[in-house]
């Protein structure tokens, strides 16, 4: 599974070098816009970018072959560092039964399945890599679409929802429901983030 550090390539920067990654990307106008929605609600952080060795690992780690969007999401900025564990004010569809309980929920934003037993499911089963989870729970998960690399909605889903589905015999994609229209989306609506020391930053208007 997705180890910690080994065999990336991280690039980190300040706020005014991640604007500068995303306006020399080619992402789509809507995803540049939520990454600097991200960056500007946090300028005191500390950001960084992944260069193809660093998305290689990913997907030789995780025996998986990401979507090219997403990996071009995350070459141009994929998060913070050091790693944190974010707040959003909501989903951008309500259609997930935890749409409206996301006020007291920490996502720690880390792409990989964290067990054997996580990817058996995720992967082998419903085709998906997740990149968050609600922390210390299984409650919640957000993911890739890896079925259809042409969506680029970040899917969300309760783990023992699709536990439930495979003993059922039912597909487990039904349990999973649209969150945002992207990873850049989803970054756009953090509105707090909490550092690895305890500290936390809430979101500059």
């Amino acid at each position: 599974m997705t180890d910690s550090a080994e065999g990336r390539h991280p690039v980190n920067g300040d706020a005014a070098a991640a604007r500068s990654w995303i306006e020399q990307s080619t992402l789509p106008d809507e995803d540049k816009a939520g990454l600097r929605r991200f960056v500007d609600h946090f300028p005191s952080l500390t950001f960084v970018r992944e260069d193809n060795a660093a998305l290689s690992h990913y997907e030789e780690t995780d025996e998986v072959t990401l979507p090219p969007w997403f990996r071009e999401t995350r070459s141009a900025l994929a998060f913070t560092v050091p790693g944190a564990q974010v707040r959003v004010d909501g989903f951008r569809w309500d259609d997930s039964p935890r749409s409206d309980d996301q006020e007291d929920h920490w996502y720690e934003v880390e792409p990989g399945y964290v067990n054997e037993e996580n990817r058996e499911t995720m992967f082998d089963l419903a085709r998906l890599y997740p990149i968050g989870q609600w922390f210390a729970n299984d409650r919640s998960y957000l993911a890739v679409d890896l079925e259809d690399v042409s969506n680029r909605r970040i899917l969300e889903f309760a783990l023992e929802d699709l536990w439930d589905d495979e003993a059922k015999g039912e597909p487990l994609r039904e349990s999973t429901f649209p969150a945002y229209s992207s990873y850049a989306d989803f970054l756009g609506h953090v509105v707090a983030v909490k550092l690895p020391d305890g500290t936390l930053v809430e979101a500059q208007d």
